[in-house]
């Protein structure tokens, strides 16, 4: 295994070379900086008799372990040329080249990343409630125009052995989802939701654990991917669960991050790592954010200059007829309320309830209590949506309406077009559509 050290200038390079001397198979080094123990940094090179990487520190640890020769990433450097902020950038780049990373009392390792049998894009979040699920289905619903998309997807309620969702051919009616409830199942789980929204074919996959980086520590997706092999279906969409997701190297991925969420939790810990693998990054919750989404895409900007990067607002989308009807609306929280509330009556519903509670079941059984003469409960496919929200609207012959949240573009940019494009080159550029 070949090594790499990061070094610095407030090391005088005697100290450095003695450092050397008590490791293994040192290939080179990368400058992080500093020169207070320096003539001339350009000198470190003949003095520790091996090349030496400088310029802006991330580019060259990346330039350094893309060789693949790299294993082991030791770091050698101190305050305060380095702060807690840059080690987990370079931890985050480490990751990314699946190299670990090692320091004087901490230790970061990959984990092994497989490659899918088929071309793959991965949809992953950089925290739990930033509409990840949503967009996976608006990406599979989009792809379907140049594709057969199946999802593999992966949470804490997902089943123990993969479970598969004929969403092309089968309807998910209230009724059937409320029998799957019914035998203690999550009926409301994503691969549920995805069949549900996109009508493609799902596997559900159950997982428990979830590390820094962004890994479960246990689940069952290689059970799934071995079923996706013999399937049909041309493109695997691995569908991530919060901040966690697969550890399959897909061949495109799309970040999904939200305006609200703490920007230190995007440029630092592992957010440059999720964010730096993206193709395109869909920043979400835009319409609550303000000035900050902006600031968000400047985040994302700066850690992944290449990435297509798209401010999006959610609108509800119904998936059954709403205009005439009494409705109740029942949502995961209080932020998208008055927007869909708006939405729904733009499309001639009238919105006699609102319920934020969907998540908070002891709340959401008293919501349910006082709603009185309505003719359809219209709900996302979330937490007690089925078997709460599903059974009291059934056992009342009062109509269930899910729906969907589609994502839709507040800067002018074609965020379908942006995933058709992405999803033609991953199968090689074919410009086949389907109606």
């Amino acid at each position: 295994m070949k090594r790499l050290v990061l070094i610095d200038g407030e090391h005088y390079p005697d100290v450095i070379r003695w450092a050397l001397n008590r490791l293994e198979d040192v290939c080179c080094a990368v400058f992080l900086g500093g020169e207070e123990k320096l003539r001339n940094p350009r000198e470190l090179e003949d003095i520790l008799g091996i090349p030496v990487y400088f310029g802006d520190p991330i580019r060259a640890l990346e330039n350094a372990v893309s060789s693949g020769e790299v294993g082991e990433v030791v770091d050698l450097s101190d305050e305060p040329v380095v702060d807690y902020e840059a080690r987990f950038r370079i931890a985050s780049t480490c990751l990314r080249y699946g190299v670990s990373y090692r320091g004087a009392d901490f230790e970061f390792r990959p984990k092994a990343l497989k490659k899918p049998p088929k071309p793959s894009v991965a949809i992953i979040g950089t925290g739990k409630r930033v509409g990840k699920t949503a967009v996976a289905g608006f990406v599979a619903r989009t792809l379907k125009r140049v594709s057969r998309p199946l999802i593999i997807t992966m949470g804490r309620g997902g089943p123990e052995r993969p479970e598969l969702v004929d969403g092309e051919s089968f309807q998910l009616t209230p009724e059937y989802l409320l029998n799957v409830a019914l035998k203690g199942r999550h009926a409301a789980s994503d691969h549920f939701e995805d069949a549900l929204t996109s009508r493609v074919t799902t596997i559900g996959c159950r997982r428990c654990g979830g590390g820094m980086a962004g890994f479960s520590f246990f689940d069952v997706v290689d059970e799934a991917i071995e079923m996706a092999k013999d399937m049909p279906h041309n493109l695997i969409i691995l569908e991530g669960s919060g901040a966690t997701f697969p550890a399959y190297l897909a061949d495109g991925y799309i970040t999904v991050v939200s305006a609200l969420q703490k920007e230190d939790h995007l440029k630092g810990y592992f957010g440059p790592f999720r964010i730096s693998l993206a193709d395109i990054v869909v920043v979400t919750m835009t319409e609550a954010a303000g000035r900050k989404a902006e600031r968000i895409s400047k985040i994302v900007r700066e850690i992944n200059p290449r990435a297509d990067i798209h401010l999006v607002t959610f609108l509800p989308r119904p998936l059954g007829d709403v205009s005439g009807r009494r409705v109740a609306l029942i949502m995961t929280g209080e932020r998208g309320i008055p927007r869909a509330k708006s939405h729904l009556e733009s499309l001639g519903a009238d919105v006699a309830y609102v319920s934020p509670n969907l998540s908070k079941r002891p709340l959401l059984v008293n919501d349910l209590r006082s709603f009185k003469g309505i003719d359809a409960v219209v709900v996302e496919l979330k937490a007690a949506a089925v078997d709460v929200v599903t059974r009291w609207a059934i056992e009342r012959g009062v109509g269930v309406v899910y729906f969907d949240n589609e994502p839709v573009n507040v800067d002018g940019k074609d965020l379908k077009r942006a995933v058709l494009e992405l999803g033609k080159r991953l199968l090689g550029d074919s410009d086949d559509t389907r109606d």
